[in-house]
């Protein structure tokens, strides 16, 4: 499968690209990334940096670092040794926008599907929608951001439902944790991080194609009010950051009355 990316890379240079959002893809992400069977990763750019930092092996995600750079957000969902992994496959087909992604690629490796859609804003890539459907594995991944394609033969590996869980537990390991309530709000909450040697300074709001929308500045206080009255209904990352450079990131729902 790995002599494609080669020909991707070639096509990502030449092909016409139009605009879109994928709030279908993050409906169908939503919708099972906390069913049995699923594994779910979401990392803002901030903690993609933490976790590239980490102890891990070169043949593990730490690649991606090197492959596409300007990371703004990456949401992989992944089935392994699912019975269902063809139909979850087909159901995200009809997902994609197509009259506003670009299909750069479809490559059949023996029972394995990949697909490639891209698109692009002033002849930048800025999102990048990575499908693979095998009888048995399920792999949907989502870049957003000002994306820098370098190797794309190296992100051949990472096309594993395996290796997806090993950057789900990375993540798990190296992030902060802290609560927000309540969730969801009408765009008031409070936001709890208790750690006297390392405080909280800088809260972030990140729409779900990983665009910073906002930051707030914080006190340090284990307890602080939040508010985001501006926001509509919908639903947004908070991510906090501490003194020390720790992230973490939190999902909140916004119902406005």
């Amino acid at each position: 499968m790995k002599h494609f990316f080669h020909l991707l890379l070639f096509i990502l240079l030449t092909a016409p690209f139009a605009n879109a959002q994928n709030e279908a893809l993050t409906g169908f992400i939503e919708k099972h990334k906390n069913e049995s069977g699923f594994t779910y990763a979401f990392l803002s750019k901030d903690l993609f940096e933490v976790v590239t930092r980490t102890d891990i092996q070169d043949k593990d995600w730490k690649k991606l670092h090197n492959v596409v750079k300007n990371i703004g957000s990456l949401s992989i969902l992944a089935a392994d040794s699912t019975e269902n992994a063809w139909s979850l496959y087909k159901e995200v087909l009809p997902l994609v926008p197509a009259d506003a992604f670009d299909e750069l690629l479809t490559v059949r490796d023996g029972k394995e599907n990949v697909r490639i859609w891209a698109k692009t804003e002033e002849s930048a890539v800025t999102d990048l929608i990575l499908l693979v459907g095998s009888p048995e594995e399920f792999v949907l991944v989502c870049f957003a951001g000002n994306l820098e394609l370098g190797n794309l033969a190296e992100l051949a590996a990472l096309f594993e439902a395996g290796e997806v869980e090993r950057l789900a537990r990375t993540t798990e390991a190296v992030a902060i944790d802290f609560s927000v309530s309540p969730n969801p709000g009408s765009g008031e909450f409070t936001v709890s991080y208790d750690d006297e040697q390392d405080p909280p300074t800088l809260l972030s709001v990140i729409d779900l194609n990983g665009r910073q929308l906002s930051s707030l500045p914080l006190s340090g206080f284990a307890i602080q009010q939040v508010m985001l009255p501006e926001l509509p209904t919908g639903l947004y990352w908070l991510q906090m950051k501490t003194r020390s450079g720790k992230v973490g990131v939190k999902q909140v729902q916004i119902v406005k009355k």
